[in-house]
């Protein structure tokens, strides 16, 4: 037997752990998650939002001042991640997408909340069910149809625990598999540095036509902000602002 055992082997089992502390950038302080759904009921089925969720999850995980901390699809993506315990159910956010600075979501939507496959909660996640940044969360994109329109986006108003943003939109939008990827782009300046909601607005502009509406709204005092490592962020105020942008 030629491999080498007991006090031989700790020096070159030392050096592996040591490889695998390096491994993990010391700079990542803030944490990204991403959800999707593809695989809704016929005929309701939809085919890019993985690589929409993956696009945002690994170009902003992979950041300098930033680290994915999960990324879940199809039956794996569940209502009760982003359902806050304080509601009905199981809601475990705290411990999900409330427990990471900036979470994203694609798959289909409506004025009230947006849908999932499982059935853990339910298949749908009400603004009832939300409060968001009670834990950590500072900004929330639902890449989803209507989440934002104008004549019910106040049902958001108590989802803002301590939430700085929330994008979206105001229309339909169209199942794309690159938004998510351009939206970071527009942020972490690896084609130009933008605030959240600019970004939002450029990359929906990018990637629907003009028949549709992107959508944001926001704490009064948040509404320029930018993620963390490439800009400012406003302190979150009282009152609400609320836009929609041509695409």
């Amino acid at each position: 037997m030629n491999g080498k055992t007991g006090l031989q082997a700790f020096p070159m089992l030392l050096a592996l752990l040591l490889v695998s502390v390096v491994m993990v950038p010391a700079s990542a302080y803030y944490y990204c998650c991403a959800e999707w759904v593809n695989n809704y009921p016929p005929p309701s089925d939809l085919e890019h939002n993985d690589e929409n969720a993956q696009g945002f999850y690994y170009q902003l995980g992979g950041d300098s001042s930033w680290w994915g901390d999960f990324i879940y699809g199809d039956g794996q993506a569940l209502e009760r991640h982003w359902k806050d315990p304080s509601k009905s159910g199981n809601g475990i956010d705290y411990i999900y997408t409330d427990d990471t600075h900036f979470a994203f979501f694609s798959g289909h939507g409506a004025p009230e909340g947006f849908a999932f496959s499982s059935s853990q909660d339910d298949t749908f996640l009400s603004y009832s069910d939300a409060l968001w940044g009670n834990t950590q969360m500072d900004w929330i994109t639902i890449d989803a149809c209507t989440v934002l329109r104008e004549n019910s986006h106040t049902n958001w108003y108590n989802a803002f625990g301590g939430l700085h943003s929330m994008t979206g939109f105001h229309t339909e939008c169209h199942d794309v598999s690159d938004r998510g990827s351009n939206f970071v782009h527009r942020m972490v300046g690896t084609w130009t540095t933008q605030p959240i909601i600019t970004a939002w607005f450029i990359a929906a502009k990018d990637t629907e036509p003009s028949t549709t509406y992107a959508a944001a709204l926001a704490r009064e005092g948040c509404w320029s902000d930018y993620v963390y490592g490439h800009g400012s962020q406003g302190t979150p105020g009282t009152s609400f602002l609320y836009g929609t942008y041509q695409c």
